[in-house]
């Protein structure tokens, strides 16, 4: 669980920067705005706390509308978080809010299409 949370947090952070770096070299310098920044020092916690959550859920879940549905619930309170961003920084927050609910969703996604869970037909049986 410890490992899905680190990677999800990672994962999350390195899209981040990534995806900042590359609008700031295309559009230039953005505009700095210290609520912002805090905001983003504290999503920092919640989205931790979010990975383990999700981990924790997905791991010990045993169908998948219960994963979907802590999935779901993770994602809900992310965007529920930076729904005041979105009047000042609707891009920025869009961002945020996009690569946490790719990130939170990635296992899950990841999960569904396990060739374990797909019925294969067997010979001798009527399908």
């Amino acid at each position: 669980m410890a490992a899905l949370a680190a990677a999800q947090m990672l994962l999350a952070w390195a899209l981040y920067r990534s995806a900042f770096e590359a609008y700031r070299l295309m559009v230039g310098g953005v505009r700095r705005d210290i609520a912002y920044g805090l905001q983003l020092q504290h999503a920092l916690y919640l989205f931790g706390a979010l990975a383990v959550c999700n981990a924790i859920w997905l791991l010990s879940c045993r169908s998948r509308r219960s994963g979907l549905i802590g999935c779901g619930l993770c994602v809900l309170l992310w965007a529920a978080f930076w729904a005041n961003a979105f009047a000042s920084l609707p891009y920025r927050s869009l961002l945020v809010v996009g690569i946490g609910t790719l990130v939170l969703a990635m296992p899950l996604l990841l999960r569904l299409g396990r060739p374990g869970q797909v019925a294969y037909a067997r010979p001798g049986c009527a399908a």
